[in-house]
């Protein structure tokens, strides 16, 4: 009787000890695509044709007083609503982790592999046949794998957070002549008398390091800019994320998983028209690193509590168009399969001839927040977001570090701020949803966080 009385004492005292533990897991499983699967990001029918760094589904699984949530980060140009409900099941089944716990973004690189999106984009890269096909399939139970693996690796550790700037290397690619926008993707100078920006950027690198015994042992990275530095080559690549990321890993601990979040960045580039400067996927992923190791002694640990996760599915107004803008979408659209076009008549038919056949859809975004502490949150909207209503958000929120993840949880195309509609150009006739759908967001993301803050 002492005996059985001294055990249940010691159990007892033992899960005290863990009572309010906040534990943190990750892992990285990788998703490289075999060759023939399609690629994404340039209309156009392009097959891989090899590697020049490999891929992954990256995650971070938290865990206090029995709650989990789990951030996990591709390394696509984006996701799929049907992509997205088939991992949070797999995740739910597979590790009994809650489907509305887990959020997934992708750091939008252009040199992965395509995923079908309803569109006619589908039949141009033939994403939703063969190889591309046989990829949908798999990408659900590799995303819910690493879920799986960093759940497995759960062991107490502390959020450390810091924030910084990296200035220089991203730009703005809306440039304003006359009220007109024109996009600029690549390097080239421009006459800064007759040009300008046609908005801010967001210098502002978020770095959330979670640490064990003082060691890092996962790290989540936020930062604004389309990686498109590699090019339209036919080598699968995770762009400067991915070098972001390896660097951060190796000057601190080596072995440690980041995941790089990509914040609000639809307009967005590193094409420099101040200095006409070509910087590499090395030089942009470097200067990132050499930003957060400049941060890297603020880094202050946080208080926790256990995991809050907010989610709200927002209906947006979908664009419409008149007879003749409709004609037009559908003749530039029988000339795309056997004719090289411009980027922005491909992307307005596109969008145009999608929107139209969907018109009875509703266009739902899902905006959602996870924080386990009153001083960090994580954000995720869908959609390629322009990067004032991510800084309406940062500045609005109730939270010291705000981390937002665009792309996430499915796609919407493109999400300009009102004022953009009327300047055009290539985001703009890309957008799904009407005028005032991106301040929409924001309203809601905002609400969320408040909610998030307050615990209710």
């Amino acid at each position: 009787m002492r005996l059985s009385l001294s055990f249940a004492l010691l159990l007892l005292s033992f899960a005290s000890s863990r009572a309010g533990e906040f534990r943190v897991g990750a892992a990285q499983v990788e998703i490289t695509p075999k060759n023939g699967t399609p690629m994404a990001g340039y209309y156009a029918f392009r097959a891989v044709g090899g590697v020049l760094d490999p891929i992954f589904s990256k995650a971070i699984v938290v865990e206090q007083d029995g709650t989990h949530a789990a951030m996990v980060v591709i390394d696509l140009s984006g996701t799929t609503k049907p992509i997205v409900e088939a991992a949070r099941k797999a995740v739910q089944e597979q590790c009994g982790i809650e489907g509305d716990h887990v959020m997934i973004s992708a750091t939008h690189t252009h040199t992965g592999p395509q995923l079908a999106r309803g569109s006619l984009i589908d039949e141009i890269t033939k994403a939703n046949s063969g190889p591309g096909l046989e990829y949908m399939q798999a990408l659900p139970g590799l995303i819910a794998q690493s879920v799986k693996e960093a759940k497995a690796r759960l062991a107490p550790a502390s959020p450390t957070v810091a924030r910084g700037q990296c200035e220089g290397i991203s730009f703005n690619r809306r440039v304003l002549r006359e009220g007109q926008s024109e996009a600029i993707w690549q390097p080239k100078s421009i006459d800064l008398t007759r040009e300008k920006p046609a908005g801010p950027i967001d210098p502002e690198l978020g770095v959330l390091v979670f640490q064990a015994e003082g060691k890092p042992v996962a790290g989540y990275l936020n930062f604004a800019m389309h990686p498109t530095s590699v090019g339209g080559g036919l080598k699968i690549s995770a762009d400067y994320p991915g070098v972001f990321s390896r660097l951060v890993s190796e000057r601190h601990a080596p072995g440690m998983v980041c995941l790089f979040a990509n914040g609000c960045c639809g307009n967005i580039n590193h094409g420099d028209y101040i200095s006409g400067k070509r910087r590499t996927t090395l030089e942009l992923g470097t200067a990132l690193a050499d930003a957060a190791t400049a941060v890297w002694p603020n880094l202050s640990k946080v208080t926790t509590h256990s995991p809050r996760i907010y989610a709200e599915k927002v209906t947006l107004e979908r664009r419409k168009f008149t007879e003749a803008q409709i004609a037009k979408a559908k003749e530039v659209a029988s000339r795309m399969m056997t004719e090289k076009l411009g980027t922005v008549p491909m992307a307005e038919a596109v969008s145009t001839l999608e929107t139209v056949a969907k018109k009875d859809v509703p266009l739902i975004a899902e905006v959602q927040v996870i924080c386990f502490s009153d001083e960090v949150a994580i954000l995720s909207m869908p959609g390629e977001i322009f990067v004032e209503l991510g800084l309406a958000i940062k500045k609005a929120s109730p939270f010291k570090h705000t981390f937002i993840a665009e792309l996430a949880n499915g796609s919407i195309g493109y999400v300009p701020n009102r004022e953009a509609y009327p300047q055009g150009n290539y985001e703009v006739v890309s957008a799904r949803g009407e005028a005032g759908s991106g301040e929409k967001l924001v309203e809601v993301a905002i609400k969320l966080l408040g909610k998030a803050k307050a615990g209710n």
